[in-house]
């Protein structure tokens, strides 16, 4: 992983950055790294859309061991930068059975289309998107890429793993995931 004193902010600029990996490989962490040092080389008008779901203990119980899945973004306070976040809800890890989390993707995909509606109505210098991978879980990829595309520096995290199992859902997010991945201009790859 980069440390942030040795991020070239110049290889993130014009450019969109795509951080992939699984489940706690540091994504998160290193989008945050990115951002704090843009914001203190570069400033400018920074959008952040934090996408990491709301999860409750009770969507941990039983089903995985680990106490910390996801994450929010740590945004250096700045006037310069505006965050964007909403209630997004862990289909994989709340939903009872397939049908429940396909509602709750579609439930989501709602939520983050207005989020990113009221985000984009300033453009900005930068955007910064925190877990990605939620909006691909009933998103359409095209519409994503077009987001991202709205501003000339955009970086972005998301889920590419397999901690989750195949189910729609993960089909799903995997083949949008995948399209981002042939169409962004930097890939890091977190193991």
């Amino acid at each position: 992983m980069m440390q942030s004193e040795k991020i070239t902010i110049e290889e993130f600029l014009n450019r969109f950055t795509l951080i992939i990996g699984d489940v706690n490989s540091g994504k998160t962490r290193m989008a945050g790294q990115i951002l704090k040092v843009f914001c203190k080389a570069i400033g400018g008008r920074v959008t952040v859309i934090d996408l990491a779901p709301d999860i409750l203990p009770q969507d941990l119980a039983g089903r995985i061991k680990r106490t910390a899945v996801g994450g929010r973004l740590q945004v250096p306070e700045s006037d310069m930068v505006r965050y964007y976040h909403d209630q997004i809800h862990p289909p994989r890890l709340r939903a009872g059975d397939e049908k429940e989390a396909e509602a709750l993707a579609a439930q989501n995909l709602r939520t983050i289309d207005a989020v990113f509606a009221t985000a984009l109505m300033q453009k900005s210098d930068a955007l910064f998107i925190n877990d990605c991978s939620l909006y691909l879980h009933a998103g359409s990829s095209f519409k994503f890429l077009d987001y991202i595309r709205s501003s000339p520096t955009s970086v972005v995290n998301g889920y590419f793993g397999r901690f989750f199992s195949k189910s729609p859902i993960s089909i799903q997010e995997r083949t949008g995931m995948k399209f981002l991945m042939r169409n962004c201009d930097r890939l890091i790859r977190l193991s």
